[in-house]
């Protein structure tokens, strides 16, 4: 016969998310936040996500014009207009970016969150690929810095850099992808370092989905370099299981809650998050037994598990402020 949670553990599981749905509104609630790519798909998730624990205001920065324009009208629906913001702006073009952001600055008393989540997959395209992936993500970076960071007169916030978990058996056949998500890992690692953190006071955080349903995941086949390429890849897809966007933007707020800055979170297969510690590269120095057979000097490094991790109070660590 099954077991059945009893009615006191049940209790306790409901007071313990009525707890962390709590911490999460006091980082949240109040705030205004920055999207970019926020017009549709993982991006417009995380729309819904902060403005439902009350986010003040939410400003979509996309190039995608009609997009951006359904987005304002479906939110405008349920939260009303005062609640958004569209701003047309291609992240790969820094002055566009540095525009949307003073701009920012007086439709909105204070900028409090970024998420960079802008991003493209063609490897046709490699080069915009690059510009989008690579250099969009690091003009939104630095500008959000500036215009977040205590040592520039504001009041520090969260940056939230979006990335890719990949397994690279599955992922031979996107090469630039894969280097330019990549890249976002070290960027956030290098940003978020306490050198920084102290300077700004700004909280930068990694966030590695695994394969996800959107339209870009959805196109990906097409935007391959090769018809063998797109076959080989096609049936790799075909081995794994997707999640949802609501998903990860709901992984996102439990992050938000408890994220060290400078720490890379990963999101997969639907299920809870959880922090990555990428080892130092001398601790995977391979040597050879009898010369022939590899073996690692040392044993990988893991995750702390969440219940050993810190649970941030951004009033203290930003001086933002909460809801009451």
């Amino acid at each position: 016969m099954a077991d059945f949670p009893d009615r006191k553990s049940r209790r306790a599981s409901a007071e313990e998310k009525a707890k962390e749905l709590e911490i999460i509104k006091g980082i949240v609630c109040g705030k205004n936040v920055v999207i970019t790519g926020g017009a549709s798909g993982l991006g417009y998730s995380f729309v819904n996500h902060f403005l439902e624990h009350g986010a003040k205001k939410i400003a979509i920065i996309d190039v995608d014009t009609t997009a951006g324009e359904q987005a304002v009208k479906a939110v405008t629906k349920t939260y009303g207009a005062e609640k958004i913001i569209f701003i047309n702006a291609d992240t790969s073009n820094y002055s566009q970016i540095h525009d949307a952001f003073t701009q920012l600055t007086t439709s909105m008393d204070s900028i409090d969150i970024v998420v960079n989540n802008a991003g493209i997959l063609d490897e046709r395209r490699w080069e915009r690929e690059i510009a989008i992936n690579i250099s969009g993500m690091l003009f939104v970076a630095n500008i959000a810095l500036q215009f977040m960071g205590k040592d520039q007169g504001y009041n520090g916030g969260i940056l939230v850099n979006i990335g890719q978990h990949f397994d690279f058996k599955t992922t031979a056949q996107l090469p630039v992808y894969t280097a330019t998500k990549s890249a976002m890992i070290e960027l956030s690692k290098s940003l978020g370092a306490p050198y920084h953190y102290e300077r700004t006071g700004v909280r930068v955080l990694a966030l590695c989905p695994g394969l996800t349903e959107t339209a870009l995941t959805i196109n990906s086949p097409n935007r391959l370099s090769s018809r063998i390429m797109k076959a080989d890849f096609v049936k790799n897809l075909e081995n794994l299981s997707i999640q949802t966007p609501y998903i990860v933007a709901k992984g996102l707020m439990t992050i938000l809650k408890c994220g060290e800055s400078g720490s890379i979170w990963v999101i997969d297969n639907g299920n809870t998050p959880y922090e990555v510690v990428i080892p130092h590269y001398r601790s995977l120095k391979r040597s050879y037994k009898n010369n022939f057979i590899p073996t690692l000097s040392h044993p990988a490094i893991k995750g702390r598990p969440m219940k050993e991790l810190r649970i941030y109070d951004n009033n203290i660590r930003s001086g933002l402020t909460s809801c009451a």
